[in-house]
C-alpha cells in the first residue's frame, strides 16, 4: 500500500497535558475532540458546532519547530483537527491551565472576577485561545488580545466582561494598582505593591504554572521522520515526510485528499455517502512545503505554509522592504485579517486555499489579481503555471491527478503598481464573503497617469472567482480622472451582471463591487497623486475609505455604573457584585454538562432519523441497512410506543411520525447505537420513502390558503376606546407595513439528555437540560405509562437556553426514555448543532400592517394593527406569545384608542418555540417602527415624538398596568448620560459633510413585566443545614448562566446572615422539588427567590430562641445546639405571587402582570452607504432593576441581551427555503454577533433610588427587558440610511424589515455609481 521505501509506522504518539498517548491502528475518522471527551474523559473540551466555527472545543497544540529550535503553541479547533494530524504534537487543554483542587490560572482568575462567564459552556474555549496567545506572546496588545477571540462565539456575555478580564494581560493596560503601581514609585518604597503589577504576573507568577512542553518531543525527531499509515473500513491515512514518496502516493492515489492543515478534512471524514474508500495523504512533515525563499521576483512560499506564519512573515518583510515593493504584502495582511478564525488561519495553508478553488476563498481572489505563479510537482517532472491559468472552473484547478502545489510566488509589486483587497460579509468576522475583489492597476512610468496593466478579479457574485477581463481592458491606455472613473462604473455594471445572473442578491452584489472598484480608484488617486484631488471627501470619510482593514481594527470599551452597598454584614451578600456561584469551575472545565456526565457501562447512544420533506406521506421506512452496522443495538418508531403516541404542550404532535410528515426535522424514528458516531451514522442509512406533498412555508403563503391556528377561547383582538372615531379626528393619518425575521436560540450547548433505568419499579432518572424539568417529567411519565413518582429530571446547569429548552427537550428526552425502558441500559443524545437548529423551534417571524392615526403636535390618537406570526406546523404556546405582542402594542406610549389583532400562521415549518422576550421583541419594534414613520412624517426629531406620546408616572395602561415614575427616568436619564442633543447635531454635521459614511442615531424606551401566567406564578424551596453549619438549598429554578443559583445563595447568606462559601446548590430534581413552573419569563428570581426566603426565614424563626439565649454565639454554634434540642434543621419554602388576577380577553378588562422593568438606550452608528457594513459606535443604557441582589451579574444580563437583541434586529437571518429545509444552519451560515459585532463603546447605569415591594428585597427580573432595547440599533442604522437617501435624491417612503443586514442597507442606500460620481471634482 504506501510507496515508501521506509516501513510505515501504524502507532499513532502525540501528548495531551503533559501524558504521552499511544494509539495503535486509529481510525482516521477519529477526530481530537472525541479522543479527548470519550477516550480520555477530558470533558472541559467541549462541542458546539462541530464545524470549527465557535471556539468552544479549543485547544492548544505545541511542536518544536526543528529550523528555528522554538517550541510554537497555537489554538486549533478540536472538533476539526483529525487524531493522526497530531503525531509527535502536544495538546494542551484546559484541565492542565488551573484546576479548583489546586490553583486557577491567573487569566481563570480575572475572567472570574471581571464577571466573565455566565452558562460558562464556552468560556474553556475563551480560556484556551488566551491561553495560546499568552504562550506565544505574554504581553500582547489590546488589539492582539481581541483578535485572539475572534474565533469564540459567545451568546451570554456580549463579550465585554470577556474583553475587559484578558485585557489586564495587554501592555497597553494600565496597572491594576493605579497611582500606587510600583513603577511610579521609587524602587526603594515599591515591594508593597510589586506584586500586583500587570507586567510581573504577566511574566514571572504566571510562568511557574505552565506545563513544560515534553522532552522527548524537543531531544529527538523521530516522529518527525516516521512514515505512518492508518486505516479502517472507509478510510487510508498516509503520512510520508519527503517529497519524493508524497509524489509516489499521490501517483498511486491519484484521487486521494492531502491534508495540510486539515481545516477542510474533517467535513470529508463525516460524509456517509462514499462509492469506494477514501485515501488522505497527510503533507505536514514534507519539509520540502515549508521552504521560503526570498528572489528578486518576489517571496517563494512553502504550499505548507499556514496563514498565521505567512502572516508574520509577510510582516517582516514589509519591516525589511519599502512601501512601494510590498503593496500586495500589505493587501495580503488585509484578506488574512479577515481570513476565518485564528483557529483556522493556524492550521489553514496557503496551498490548501489554491487547491480548493473556492470562489468565496479571501486569499485566493487576490492572488488572482497580482498574478502570482503557482509551483506544481508529480512524478513527471514540476511546472510553473500563472495563477490566470491555475483556477479553470468551479472549484476545479489545472491540477492533474497525480500533482500536488509545492511552492507559490508572491510577487513584489513595482513602483508604478497598485493592489488592493475588498471584502463584504454579512459578519465581520468568521464569515465567508458575500462579494470580495483583488484589484491591480499599473501605470505607464513614475508620476504617469495613464494605465499600462489592470486586473480585477471578484468572488461571490458566481459559481467560480470571476475576472472582469472587459473593464480591466478598458482601462488600459487611459488616464486616472473622474471620466474614467465614470466610465468604469458603467463597464463594471454591464460585465459583472452577467456573472451574477439569478441570483437574488444581484443589485447588492454589482453594487457593492462598484464600490470595491470606488475605494480601490481612490487609494491609488491619494497615494500617487497626493495633489491631485477630484473627489471632495471629509476627512473621517478619507481616513475610512483608505484605511487598511488592519488599520480599521478598533478597541472595545465600556463603563459600568451602579451602588455597592456598603452599611450591611461582611456576610451579607445581598447587592454585592459576587461572581457567578460557580465561575471557577467553568473556567477550569470542571463544570459538568449534561454531555460532560462519564458514561456507565452499557451506556448506549441515540440519534434520531427525521423527516427531510415539508410535507409528505410516509410511504416506507427500512432501517435494514442501518441495523446491520456493526455497534447499532436497535431502531425506534411509532411500532415501538408503549402507551401513547401522542405528545407536545397540546397533545397535538406525535413521538414517532406514523403516517405523515408535516415539517423538515419531524421525528420518524431513532437508532440506537453503542457509541455517538455509530449512532449517528446508521441514522444516515436509514430509508425513507415519501410520497411529497406541496407545503405552505410563509407567512403570505398562509394567508393566501388562510391557513391559521385556531385561538383557544376569546384571545386574540383587544379593542381599547373607539379607533374608527379617533381616526376620523386625526389631523394624519398613515398606513404601512413591517417585517421582522426568525431567530435561533444558538444557546451553545446543543440539546442533550442522558436517560438511566435504575432497574427495578419502572424507576428512571433523566438528566437534561431543560427549563421545565416537571413538565417533561409529565410527559416521560405518561410515554412509559408510569406515575411520575418514579421519573426524577435533574438539571444541573444549562449552557444557555434563552427559552429554547423549555418545551421541547421532550424531543429527544422521549425517544431516549423509550430506548432505556427497551434495553434496560442508559441511553443518551445530545443533537449536532445543524439537527438542533432544524428541529428544536425558533423565535417566530411576523408582518404587521398597520394604521396610525397623530396630530400636529405629534400625539398618536389611534392605531390600528394586525400582527401575523409564522407558528410552524404546531401551536407551541403561540396564542400566549402572540398575546404578548398584542400587550406590549403599546410600548412605553399612551394611546387612547388601540384595536390591535393577532394572526397564528400555520405553515410547514418546525413549529416554533419560546425565545427571550418571548413575542414581545416583535411588538415592541413594531410600536417603535410606526412611531419612526411618524416622526419622519411630521419631520420632528424622534425623540421628541416618543416624549410627547410617553405614559408618565401613575398612568395606567390600556391593559391596566401601572406605570412608575422610573420609565421616563430612564428616558430623560440617558439623553443626560449620552449627550443626546449634542450627539444628534454632531451626527447632522458629519452627514453634510460625508458623502459614503452616514451616521445615525435613536433612543428608545422599554417597558417589559417579568412574569408567567398567573396560575404559574408558584415556586418551591427546601433548605437544609447540617451540623457543620454548612447549607444545601434546593429551588426549583434551573440555571442557564443568568445567575439564578448566586441570587438563590445570596438571599439565603443575607437571611442567615451566613459567608456563600457555606451554601451550595447541587442541582434541581422534580424528585426533591414537586411540580415547580418553568424557569422562564425573567420570573425565576421573584418565584424562586420567594420560596428560598420562605424556607430560610422559617429556620431562622426555628433557630431565634437559641441566637437569643447566646447571642455572642457562632452559626454552627447555634446549629448545634438546635440539633440537640431536636429542632429540625430543614425547611420546605412556598411561595405564590400575591397578584392573581388575570386578562379577561371578551371584555379587555384586567390586569395580566404585577410590574414593569424599565430602560431606555441611545445607540450610535456609522454605515458604510458602499458596502453597506456598519459599526455600533456607542450605546448608553439606563435601566431600572429596583434594587439588584447583584449589580455584576445584572449589568452582565444586560449586556448579553442586548448583543443578542442586535442580532434580532441587525444581523441574523434565519431563513427557510420554500422546500422547508433551513438554509441559514450550523455556525458557518448562521451568524450571532461576535466580538466584532459589539458596541465599540458600551456604558450601563443601574438608575438609583428605585424599589420595587412585588419581588424580594425589591429586586426586579432582568433577562428579557435589556433586549428590548436593542431595537435602537435597528432604528440607528435606519437613522443613517434615512439620511443617505436623502443626499441621493430619493424618496423618504422605502421599505426596511428587520433585521437590518448589510444587503439591506446598502440596497437602502441607494447610491449606485450616479450617486458616487456626484462627488467628483468638476
Amino acid at each position: 500500500m504506501y510507496a515508501s521505501s521506509t516501513a510505515a509506522m501504524s502507532e499513532l504518539v502525540f501528548y495531551v497535558n503533559g501524558k504521552k498517548i499511544v494509539e495503535k491502528n486509529p481510525s482516521p475518522t477519529t477526530l481530537l475532540a472525541d479522543v479527548l471527551r470519550y477516550k480520555l474523559k477530558l470533558t472541559g473540551t467541549k462541542v458546539s458546532c462541530g464545524e470549527g466555527g465557535c471556539g468552544s472545543c479549543t485547544v492548544m497544540v505545541s511542536w518544536f519547530d526543528r529550523s528555528t529550535s522554538k517550541i510554537l503553541h497555537y489554538s486549533v479547533n478540536a472538533c476539526i483537527v483529525p487524531i493522526c494530524l497530531l503525531h509527535g504534537l502536544a495538546v494542551t487543554t484546559v484541565e492542565a491551565v488551573g484546576s479548583t483542587k489546586t490553583r486557577l490560572h491567573e487569566l481563570q482568575e480575572r475572567l472570574v472576577s471581571g464577571h466573565g462567564i455566565q452558562c460558562g459552556f464556552c468560556t474553556p474555549g475563551m480560556v484556551m485561545s488566551m491561553y495560546a496567545l499568552l504562550r506565544s506572546n505574554p504581553v500582547p496588545t489590546e488589539l492582539q488580545i481581541e483578535h485572539a477571540l475572534k474565533g469564540n462565539l459567545c451568546r451570554c456575555t456580549g463579550y465585554r466582561p470577556i474583553l475587559d478580564a484578558f485585557r489586564s494581560f495587554s501592555k497597553d493596560s494600565g496597572c491594576p494598582m493605579g497611582d500606587r503601581c510600583c513603577r511610579n514609585k521609587d524602587k526603594k518604597n515599591s515591594s508593597d505593591v510589586v506584586e500586583n503589577c500587570n507586567e510581573n504576573k504577566n511574566e514571572s507568577d504566571m510562568g511557574k504554572q505552565e506545563l513544560i512542553f515534553p522532552s522527548e518531543l524537543q531531544l529527538s525527531d523521530v516522529y518527525d521522520q516516521q512514515t505512518l499509515e492508518f486505516k479502517s473500513d472507509e478510510v487510508t491515512w498516509l503520512r510520508p515526510v519527503c517529497l519524493k514518496d508524497l509524489l509516489l502516493l499521490k501517483k498511486q492515489h491519484p484521487e486521494a485528499l492531502l491534508a495540510a492543515g486539515g481545516t477542510n478534512v474533517a467535513f470529508y471524514l463525516r460524509n456517509a455517502s462514499r462509492e469506494k474508500p477514501l485515501v488522505i495523504i497527510a503533507t505536514t512533515h514534507i519539509t520540502e512545503l515549508r521552504s521560503f525563499e526570498e528572489n528578486e521576483d518576489g517571496f517563494l512560499v512553502g504550499a505548507m505554509t499556514s496563514m498565521t506564519l505567512l502572516e508574520n512573515k509577510l510582516m517582516s518583510l514589509i519591516d525589511k522592504h519599502s512601501e512601494t515593493k510590498t503593496r500586495l504584502y500589505h493587501s495580503l495582511l488585509d484578506a488574512l485579517c479577515l481570513f476565518g478564525s485564528p483557529q483556522i488561519r493556524n492550521r489553514a495553508t496557503i496551498g490548501g486555499s489554491l487547491a480548493t478553488a473556492s470562489r468565496l476563498a479571501d486569499v485566493n481572489v487576490l492572488l488572482l489579481a497580482a498574478g502570482s505563479h503557482v509551483k506544481i510537482a508529480s512524478t513527471d517532472g514540476e511546472r510553473e503555471v500563472k495563477i490566470h491559468d491555475f483556477f479553470t472552473g468551479k472549484s476545479t484547478t489545472c491540477l492533474k491527478p497525480n500533482e500536488v502545489i509545492t511552492d507559490v510566488l508572491l510577487p513584489f509589486s513595482t513602483q508604478d503598481e497598485y493592489c488592493g483587497f475588498y471584502k463584504q460579509s454579512p459578519r465581520k468576522d468568521l464569515t465567508l464573503a458575500d462579494v470580495n475583489a483583488g484589484l491591480l492597476m499599473e501605470f505607464e512610468a513614475k508620476n504617469s497617469s495613464t494605465v499600462k496593466n489592470a486586473f480585477f478579479a471578484f468572488g461571490g457574485l458566481s459559481s467560480m472567482l470571476a475576472v472582469a477581463k472587459k473593464s480591466s481592458s478598458f482601462v488600459i491606455g487611459r488616464k486616472l480622472d473622474g471620466s474614467l472613473l465614470n466610465e468604469l462604473m458603467l463597464s463594471l455594471a454591464n460585465e459583472l451582471d452577467q456573472f451574477v445572473s439569478g441570483d437574488d442578491a444581484k443589485s447588492f452584489k454589482v453594487a457593492v463591487a462598484q464600490g470595491f472598484m470606488f475605494k480601490f480608484f481612490l487609494k491609488i488617486s491619494h497615494q500617487r497623486f497626493p495633489k491631485l484631488e477630484f473627489l471632495r471627501l471629509f476627512k473621517e470619510e478619507e481616513r475610512y475609505l483608505l484605511s487598511s482593514q488592519a488599520d480599521l481594527q478598533q478597541k472595545h470599551s465600556g463603563v459600568q455604573v451602579y451602588d455597592i452597598i456598603t452599611n450591611q454584614s461582611e456576610t451579607d451578600s445581598v447587592g454585592q457584585p459576587v461572581p457567578h456561584r460557580y465561575a471557577k469551575q467553568c473556567a477550569t472545565g470542571e463544570a459538568v454538562f449534561i454531555d460532560d456526565i462519564l458514561p456507565s457501562q452499557g451506556e448506549l447512544y441515540l440519534t434520531l432519523v427525521t423527516s427531510t420533506k415539508a410535507s409528505a406521506k410516509i410511504l416506507k421506512i427500512d432501517p435494514s441497512k442501518a441495523l446491520a452496522m456493526k455497534g447499532v443495538v436497535g431502531f425506534l418508531d411509532h411500532t415501538s410506543i408503549i402507551s401513547s403516541n401522542k405528545t407536545g404542550l397540546y397533545l397535538d404532535e406525535e413521538i414517532f411520525a406514523t403516517e405523515k410528515v408535516d415539517f423538515v426535522g419531524q421525528t420518524i424514528g431513532a437508532v440506537v447505537a453503542e457509541s455517538h458516531e455509530i449512532a449517528r451514522k446508521a441514522a444516515r442509512a436509514v430509508v425513507i420513502e415519501y410520497e411529497e406533498l406541496q407545503p405552505i412555508t410563509t407567512i403570505e403563503d398562509a394567508i393566501s390558503h388562510n391557513s391559521f391556528h385556531s385561538w383557544p377561547g376569546d384571545m386574540g383582538a383587544i379593542n381599547y376606546g373607539n379607533v374608527s372615531k379617533a381616526f376620523g379626528s386625526c389631523d394624519h393619518v398613515i398606513e404601512g407595513e413591517l417585517k421582522v425575521g426568525s431567530q435561533e436560540h444558538f444557546y451553545m450547548e446543543t440539546n442533550s439528555v442522558r436517560v438511566v433505568p435504575k432497574g427495578e419499579d419502572g424507576e428512571m432518572d433523566v438528566y437534561c437540560g431543560t427549563q421545565y424539568g416537571a413538565g417533561l417529567q409529565n410527559l416521560v411519565a405518561s410515554t412509559l405509562n408510569v406515575p411520575c413518582n418514579k421519573i426524577y429530571v435533574h438539571t444541573k446547569r444549562m449552557g444557555g437556553s434563552f427559552g429554547g429548552k423549555e418545551f421541547r427537550s421532550y424531543l429527544i428526552t422521549l425517544p431516549s426514555a423509550l430506548a432505556a425502558h427497551k434495553f434496560n441500559r442508559p441511553v443518551r443524545c445530545a443533537l449536532e448543532r445543524r439537527q438542533d437548529m432544524q428541529i428544536t423551534g425558533y423565535r417566530r417571524a411576523y408582518l404587521a400592517k398597520f394604521k396610525v392615526g397623530f396630530n400636529n403636535n405629534g400625539k398618536v390618537m389611534a392605531l390600528d394593527l394586525d400582527m401575523y406570526s409564522n407558528d410552524g406546523f404546531h401551536p407551541e404556546y403561540s396564542a400566549g406569545f402572540m398575546g404578548q405582542s398584542l400587550f406590549y402594542s403599546d410600548n412605553c406610549y399612551a394611546i387612547p384608542n388601540i384595536y390591535v389583532r393577532g394572526h397564528l400562521c400555520k405553515t410547514n415549518l418546525p413549529p416554533t418555540a419560546a425565545m427571550r422576550g418571548a413575542g414581545v421583541p416583535q411588538g415592541l419594534v413594531i410600536c417603535e417602527y410606526w412611531m419612526t414613520r411618524v416622526a419622519e412624517f411630521l419631520k420632528r426629531p424622534q425623540h421628541k415624538i416618543r416624549e410627547v406620546n410617553m405614559y408618565r408616572g401613575g398612568d395606567v395602561t390600556f391593559i391596566s398596568v401601572p406605570i412608575e415614575d422610573s420609565m421616563t427616568r430612564c428616558f430623560d436619564e440617558v439623553l443626560k448620560q449620552s449627550n443626546y442633543e449634542q450627539a444628534l447635531v454632531n451626527i447632522e454635521n458629519f452627514n453634510q459633510q460625508s458623502a459614503f459614511l452616514k451616521k445615525g442615531i435613536a433612543v428608545t424606551p422599554v417597558k417589559f413585566s417579568p412574569g408567567l401566567p398567573p396560575s404559574w406564578c408558584m415556586a418551591g424551596a427546601i433548605v437544609n443545614v447540617y451540623l457543620d453549619g454548612s447549607v444545601l438549598l434546593y429551588h426549583g429554578g434551573v440555571e442557564s448562566g443568568q445567575g439564578l443559583h448566586t441570587k438563590m445563595i445570596q438571599i439565603a447568606s443575607r437571611v442567615f446572615d451566613l459567608s456563600i462559601d457555606k451554601i451550595h446548590i447541587s442541582e434541581t430534581s422534580t424528585g426533591v422539588i414537586p411540580n415547580s413552573v418553568t424557569t422562564g419569563g425573567s420570573s425565576g428570581t421573584d418565584l424562586n427567590g420567594g420560596a428560598v426566603l420562605d424556607a430560610c426565614n422559617q429556620l431562622m424563626a426555628r433557630l431565634k430562641p437559641i441566637k437569643d439565649s447566646n447571642p455572642n454565639g457562632k452559626w454552627e454554634d447555634w446549629v448545634k445546639t438546635a440539633n440537640e434540642q431536636k429542632i429540625n434543621l430543614s425547611a420546605s419554602g412556598y411561595y405564590s405571587h400575591a397578584y392573581k388576577e388575570d386578562f379577561d380577553w371578551k371584555t379587555g378588562k384586567g390586569r395580566p402582570y404585577s410590574y414593569y422593568t424599565y430602560g431606555s438606550a441611545v445607540t450610535q452608528v456609522e454605515i458604510d452607504c458602499l458596502s453597506g457594513s456598519y459599526v455600533i459606535l456607542k450605546v448608553d443604557i439606563v435601566m431600572d432593576v429596583g434594587k439588584s441582589l447583584n449589580p455584576a451579574i445584572d449589568v452582565g444580563q444586560i449586556e448579553g441581551a442586548f448583543v443578542m437583541g442586535t442580532g434580532l434586529y441587525a444581523l441574523e437571518e434565519h431563513l427557510f427555503g420554500a422546500n422547508g429545509h433551513l438554509e441559514t444552519s450550523g455556525a458557518g451560515k448562521y451568524h450571532i454577533p461576535t466580538i466584532s459585532s459589539i458596541p465599540l463603546e458600551m456604558n450601563v447605569s443601574l438608575l438609583k433610588d428605585c424599589g420595587n415591594p412585588q419581588a424580594v428585597y425589591s429586586s426586579k427580573g432582568i433577562g428579557e427587558p435589556p433586549l428590548l432595547l436593542s431595537n435602537s440599533v435597528f432604528f440607528a442604522i435606519e437613522n443613517a440610511v434615512i439620511a443617505a437617501r436623502r443626499q441621493a435624491g430619493l424618496s423618504p417612503d422605502f421599505a426596511f424589515n428587520s433585521p437590518a443586514t448589510t444587503k439591506q442597507i446598502q440596497s437602502a442606500c441607494g447610491l449606485g455609481p450616479q450617486h458616487l460620481l456626484k462627488s467628483l471634482v468638476t
